[in-house]
């Protein structure tokens, strides 16, 4: 329900709900991080490394402080019987085979060098971005006719008189949740008041 995706080489950030999905990542984090980043995201074509911290209000060592102390008071369950916190099972169960931890293996009898690298996954998860999605679904715009171009009491282009602008026409970027529907809108009617 709470992550924190970055991609790599950039300051770009966002913490927010993922979705996990058959062809990648989306969700408000990666829908928005995707936004903010539309246009670094076009200059390297689509191809670049995300860094997730799937648990963001812990970094390596305050896990580790955790898990230890979740290895003392469970030491004989089973690791797969006791997923980390709002980590849902089948997820757990993947960062457990990424770490190459047996499932069935008891807390007592998780090694040292296994801990760091479920720990890593969990505070430092890697994945690389090769393209657009398989399907071409993408619905993050960016671009459009330069905000300099048009008067906003209007909508009316400074450039070509009769010629109003409403919606991602302009380069104009809102984060999911209707903010681009309401400026969308908002500049149609201002339009209309000015035809």
């Amino acid at each position: 329900p709470q992550v924190k995706v970055s991609i790599e080489g950039t300051k770009l950030s966002q913490q927010g709900p993922i979705l996990i999905t058959h062809w990648g990542f989306s969700g408000p984090a990666v829908l928005k991080l995707s936004a903010w980043g539309a246009k670094q995201l076009y200059d390297v074509n689509y191809k670049f490394g995300i860094r997730i911290n799937w648990l963001p209000n812990y970094d390596f060592d305050t896990m580790l402080k955790e898990f230890y102390e979740l290895k003392n008071s469970h030491a004989i369950q089973s690791i797969n019987t006791r997923p980390w916190q709002e980590i849902p099972k089948r997820l757990w169960e993947y960062f457990l085979g990424k770490a190459e931890i047996k499932t069935n293996l008891r807390w007592a009898d998780v090694s040292k060098k296994q801990f760091n690298r479920l720990l890593e996954n969990l505070v430092n998860d890697t994945y690389q971005a090769n393209g657009k999605t398989t399907f071409k679904e993408e619905f993050v715009t960016c671009g459009g006719v330069s905000l300099d171009d048009v008067d906003f009491k209007t909508m009316q282009s400074k450039k070509c008189e009769n010629l109003f602008f409403a919606g991602e026409i302009l380069d104009i970027d809102g984060i999911t949740g209707g903010f681009n529907f309401q400026a969308a809108w908002t500049e149609a009617w201002i339009a209309a008041q000015n035809c």
